[in-house]
């Protein structure tokens, strides 16, 4: 009798596996090992809750959902391949999926930010580590299967178009995250036809590339207005930016704090004490660390005696945030821009507040498509010809709507900064300095 086990998902409704396929069973295993379920604590979309209440959803949920897609491109674009690809390569590319963003820590691309390490650096140490269960399960069914898992999150695997669906342009990390961010903040910017793109994708005939057919132009145009409008409206929203700004500066701090002489609530023995005093933990250590730890501490400091962290950590955890004003400039060596960022730190300096931590930059930047060199697999989306299957074209060589993203990039400087501090009005001073 096939046993299925089931995941009903707000994005693909249900996700099946069969508990009777040697390969399922190793994946159903691979979901419950400590180092996937810790995915659950850590928010796919980091500080976007403060601007969107539904976005509360995981890294887990994402990486599920990774996982089902990869599993349907495979089952279209695996009889494509020009060589036959082998079971356990088929196998290794949905564990990468599964276990991709393993190394993301507490609110996902800020603590990234702040910490100045890759996510990718952690997902394959911890894949690699025989200290981790996730190791030893994937040991357990193959001595290969880490290592090759490991190869495929590079971008080193073969056949080199598996590489492209796990990390491209239009791969099955970048199809999820934006239907489910979209889904789950209550936008409608993420939508487009995932059904038709996956129709038509094609593996090239060298098997190097998956591209699309001719007939996927206007399918690929609305993907990458989608990817546009999620970046514009959503990843970048300025309450987005701003909670992330304070929650750097809370970081920094907090780090300046406990290099003095230790945090309140947090020992000197504890993962976030060492990440803050510019030790790196160990992997136990590493993987302890989820975004319930980081709000724990945050709700220590908030009643601490630092006047600065208690008033940065009380002001995030209650969203009483920093307001938000786009600026002109800002590049290296933009003059105006650092004549107004001097003017407005001498101003807090003049009112007695530190502009280390209440005054806050940010740059948000996008191409929503950016074609690389050739060198890179996935890094241009390539189109079909309809007579020769041979023939590859750039998308944005048949397309004016994609030619006009690729020359569109677009940057937004934002300064971040509290309505008031310390009983001091500070937002119409700041905006005429940074507005003039």
């Amino acid at each position: 009798m096939i046993r299925e086990k089931l995941f009903r998902d707000p994005i693909h409704d249900l996700i099946a596996f069969n508990a009777a396929d040697p390969a399922d069973r190793l994946i159903l295993r691979a979901i419950d090992t400590p180092e996937v379920q810790r995915l659950r604590r850590i928010k796919q979309l980091g500080m976007a809750h403060m601007a969107y209440q539904g976005a509360e959803h995981s890294r887990f949920s994402h990486s599920i959902g990774v996982l089902h897609l990869l599993r349907r491109m495979l089952d279209r674009l695996a009889k494509q391949s020009p060589k036959p690809v082998d079971e356990l390569t088929l196998l290794a590319l949905q564990v990468a999926g599964l276990v991709h963003d393993l190394g993301h820590g507490p609110f996902s691309h800020v603590i990234e930010k702040f910490f100045e390490e890759h996510h990718e650096v952690w997902s394959r140490r911890i894949l690699l580590s025989p200290e981790t269960e996730i190791n030893r399960v994937l040991r357990a069914y193959s001595q290969e299967l880490p290592r090759r898992v490991a190869e495929l999150l590079s971008g080193e695997g073969e056949p080199r178009w598996l590489t492209a669906l796990i990390d491209s342009q239009m791969d099955a990390d970048r199809f999820d995250y934006l239907m489910r961010d979209s889904h789950m903040t209550g936008v409608k910017y993420g939508v487009f036809d995932l059904e038709r793109l996956l129709l038509l994708l094609r593996v090239s005939e060298d098997g190097s590339k998956v591209v699309v057919d001719s007939k996927g132009i206007l399918p690929v145009e609305k993907y990458l207005q989608s990817r546009y409008q999620m970046y514009r409206q959503v990843y970048f929203h300025k309450t987005v930016t701003a909670a992330e700004a304070m929650l750097m500066a809370v970081l920094d701090r907090a780090s300046e704090v406990a290099r003095k002489g230790g945090l309140p609530g947090l020992r000197e023995d504890t993962p976030l004490f060492q990440l803050l005093t510019g030790k790196q933990p160990d992997i136990p250590g590493f993987l302890a660390l989820d975004d319930a730890v980081l709000l724990s501490a945050m709700n220590e400091w908030s009643r601490c005696a630092d006047p600065t962290l208690k008033d940065l950590s009380f002001s995030l955890l209650n969203r009483r945030l920093f307001k938000s004003i786009e600026i002109e400039g800002g590049e290296e060596q933009d003059m105006i821009f650092d004549t107004k960022v001097t003017q407005a730190r001498d101003y807090m300096d003049s009112q007695g507040i530190d502009y280390r931590y209440y005054l806050r930059f940010s740059r948000s930047a996008d191409t929503p498509y950016k074609p690389y060199s050739s060198s890179r697999s996935g890094s241009t989306i390539w189109i079909q010809d309809t007579l020769d299957p041979g023939i590859l074209r750039d998308v944005k060589d048949v397309s004016p709507t994609v030619r006009a993203f690729v020359e569109s990039p677009y940057v937004i400087h934002r300064a971040h900064f509290p309505e008031a501090a310390q009983g001091i009005a500070l937002r119409k001073d700041l905006t005429r300095i940074f507005t003039s």
